[in-house]
This record gives C-alpha cells, sequence and structure tokens, in this order.
C-alpha cells in the first residue's frame, strides 16, 4: 500500500464529517431562504411535526385530538384542523373518521409513493448517459419497478429541486449521476440523511454512499503504461479543471503512478490541467468562439513541448481537440504525435486518425447501479457498496511507436 493510501483513509473519515455539518447548515440556510412568511396553521404544522420527531413518535402511534392538539398549541380547533391537514397531504400523518390521528408509515410512502424509481443525469441527448439509463431501467424493469428519468440540464439548483421534491412526494429509490460544479450539492446529501435508497453513478469522494463507478485509475494506469510499452518516455497530459470529480482525480493518479512505477519522471510543462473546455462527454455543443479559443491553447501547449510524443487526453472531446491542434503545430498524429483519449464516444471511432481510447462501460455501470438499489431496497446490502467496473483499453491508428531520434532524445533528455 502507498503512504498516500494510509493518510488518504485518515482525512477521508475527517472530511466526511465536516461534510455532514457543512451540509446540514446549507440545507437548511437553502430552505429557509426558499420559504415565504408562513401562515399560523403552517406554523402549528412545523410544531407538531417537530414534536413528534424529538417525542421519536414510530409509525402507527397515536396523537392527541383536536381539540387537546389546540388546548397544547393555544390555537384555535380551526387552525389545528388546517395544520393536520396539510400534514397528512404531506404524507406524514395518517387521520382516519372515528379512529383518530397517527403518525404515517413513511417507509411504506417511500416504497409506495409514486412507485416510480427515479434516475437523475445531466442530460438525457447523449450517449454517454443514455447507456447509464438503459442498463438501469433493464435491470429495474425485470424485477418489477417502473423508471423516471429526471434531466437537470446541468444545474445543480435544478437538482436539489427534483431532489427536494423527491424528498417531500415519497419514492422508493434513487439513482444520480450528479452533476459537475466545483463544490458538493447538499441536497444529496438530505437525500441520504432522509433515508431515502440511493445509489450514485458520480459519487462524492468524501461522502459515505452506495456508488458505481468506472476503474477510472486502472484506466489512467493503462493508457499511461500502454504508451510506455510503445517506447514514449515523454508523456503529457491534458485535462480540464477537475471540480469535485473524483474520476479526473482518478485518472490523472493512475497516470502519475505507472509513470513512477516505470521510472518515468514527469515534465509539469508538458500538463494542461486547466484547458477552458467547459463541453461535457454528454453534451457536446459549443460556439465557434469558444472552440476557436480552445484550439488556439492546446497549439500554443504543442508548441512549448515539442518533446512530447504522446499525450494523453481525460476526455475524447479533448482528444479531438488536440488531433486537430496537432495538425495547425505541424504534428503529424499517430507518427511524431500520438493521442490517447477517454470515455469512447461515438466521435473517438470517427476521426481521421480514429482515437485510442480508454472504454467508460456505462451501460454495465447503470446496471451495477440498479443491483445495488434492489439490495438496498430488499435489505440484503451489507454496509456500503461501493463498486468499481473495469475499464478496457480501444486500441486504433492515433498511437503508435515514438519515431527513432525522439526516442533517442526523450531517453537522454529524461522527463
Amino acid at each position: 500500500m502507498r503512504l498516500t493510501d494510509l493518510s488518504k483513509n485518515v482525512t477521508v473519515k475527517f472530511k466526511r464529517s465536516l461534510l455532514s455539518e457543512y451540509v446540514g447548515k446549507c440545507v437548511g440556510a437553502m430552505t429557509e431562504r426558499s420559504q415565504p412568511a408562513r401562515s399560523l396553521y403552517e406554523e402549528v404544522a412545523q410544531k407538531i411535526q417537530a414534536d413528534i420527531i424529538q417525542a421519536n413518535l414510530g409509525s402507527g402511534e397515536k396523537l392527541g385530538t383536536e381539540l387537546e392538539l389546540a388546548a397544547h398549541y393555544g390555537v384555535s380547533r380551526a387552525t389545528v384542523r388546517h395544520a393536520l391537514v396539510s400534514l397528512e397531504n404531506a404524507g406524514l400523518i395518517d387521520r382516519f373518521h372515528g379512529r383518530g390521528t397517527f403518525v404515517a408509515d413513511k417507509k411504506a410512502r417511500m416504497q409506495h409513493g409514486n412507485g416510480n424509481i427515479q434516475i437523475i443525469v445531466p442530460y438525457l441527448t447523449t450517449s454517454f448517459t443514455g447507456r447509464i439509463v438503459t442498463g438501469a431501467q433493464e435491470v429495474l424493469f425485470h424485477h418489477g419497478h417502473s423508471v423516471s428519468v429526471l434531466s437537470t440540464n446541468n444545474s445543480q439548483q435544478t437538482e436539489g429541486e427534483y431532489i427536494k421534491k423527491i424528498i417531500d412526494q415519497g419514492c422508493p429509490g434513487v439513482i444520480i449521476h450528479a452533476t459537475a460544479s466545483d463544490y458538493y450539492n447538499p441536497w444529496i446529501f438530505e437525500l441520504q440523511r432522509q433515508k431515502i435508497p440511493m445509489v450514485m453513478t458520480r459519487h462524492y469522494q468524501y461522502m459515505d454512499s452506495h456508488y458505481v463507478e468506472a476503474n477510472n485509475y486502472q484506466g489512467g494506469y493503462d493508457a499511461t503504461s500502454h504508451l510506455i510499452g510503445l517506447g514514449h518516455r515523454n508523456i503529457g497530459l491534458v485535462t480540464k479543471h477537475r471540480g469535485f470529480m473524483a474520476s479526473l482525480h482518478d485518472r490523472i493518479q493512475g497516470y502519475r503512478d505507472a509513470m513512477s512505477d516505470h521510472g518515468l519522471a514527469i515534465d509539469r510543462g508538458m500538463i494542461l490541467a486547466d484547458l477552458e473546455d467547459h463541453r461535457y462527454v454528454y453534451l457536446e455543443d459549443r460556439s465557434k468562439e469558444h472552440e476557436r479559443k480552445v484550439i488556439a491553447e492546446l497549439v500554443e501547449f504543442l508548441h512549448k513541448s515539442p518533446q512530447m510524443t504522446a499525450v494523453i487526453c481525460l476526455n475524447d472531446l479533448a482528444a479531438a481537440d488536440v488531433l486537430r491542434a496537432a495538425r495547425v503545430a505541424g504534428r503529424t498524429v499517430g507518427e511524431d504525435l500520438s493521442i490517447m483519449g477517454f470515455d469512447n464516444i461515438g466521435i473517438s471511432a470517427n476521426l481521421e486518425p480514429a482515437v485510442t481510447t480508454v472504454n467508460c462501460p456505462t451501460y454495465e455501470i447503470g446496471k451495477a447501479a440498479a443491483m445495488i438499489l434492489l439490495g438496498e431496497l430488499a435489505g440484503t446490502n451489507e454496509g456500503t457498496v461501493g463498486k468499481s467496473v473495469p475499464m478496457e483499453l480501444v486500441l486504433r491508428e492515433s498511437c503508435g511507436p515514438p519515431r527513432k531520434t525522439e526516442r533517442v532524445f526523450s531517453i537522454r533528455g529524461g522527463g
């Protein structure tokens, strides 16, 4: 085990405890900001709900009569009745004529709610998230569950609104591919706190939740090792801003460890770690101006690294741009510059030359996420389940051995 792995285990537990406290404050603050001034019956309803929680009343336990509650809270019977109706509509209590008012069976409400498993994704228009949804749907349908798919349009605010509605209305379970951002969405922590079964297919590194992801570390390590096996020594890396995305962090760590394990130094001049590209594998559109800016940035990067004979791009869209920039910079892809992509989206096979890439098994991720969710619903999961699905190299024409003169230069010149 690496020394960094030992320290990571300690920091993960510490950061999770800090996140829990932070998220509680964030959700409370956001809820407070979003609520208008309450009427009297709403205040009473909130007090009744708080008292139920404070008294730790379980499902099926009986509350006082309307007259008793009115006396207790110092309001009219009409106000209490209005408050109870609102709590009943929210699914928090059950009222039976002639029998009284009881704490609702929240577990049953969650299981039956609208009956559908919810899948939350950033976009529905591309094959990347589409394959995740397809894999999950097939498994869930086979086990008798219906599925609703919600698209956030890559908006963390919309993601939070969906989750709040799920919490309010109840839901058997959720599969979520978290929206990319520089910070975690507190509503995802709130979803977990409400004990609604959840599996993430893009997980938060410091959140103790069920998740399924590609083995991005292994993908980064294998991609780098493949290039080293071809004879490359000066291997660069291109990525956009990483944000919270564990996938990019893991791919980079795989690259670093493969270089280290083969006795190769990393030249920081051959790493572009903040490419100004705002696209994602599930949204490829951009303006012509943005496209020109990205290509110009990559051409400058290639000019500054003439010794670089291979470059790993942490998604296929970036690989396509590096290929275009290489032509402008006078480099011949597959001969004096090898390009490795990531994710194996459709564009990678249709470029000239076709780009060698690392396949992200999105269909298998969706199926695995559904199986974990089913295990959670059945109560058969033992603790938190984290599953890593292997990635595979897809070899095409964009990678080859470095030219002989460049190989001699790189060995003498070092990294």
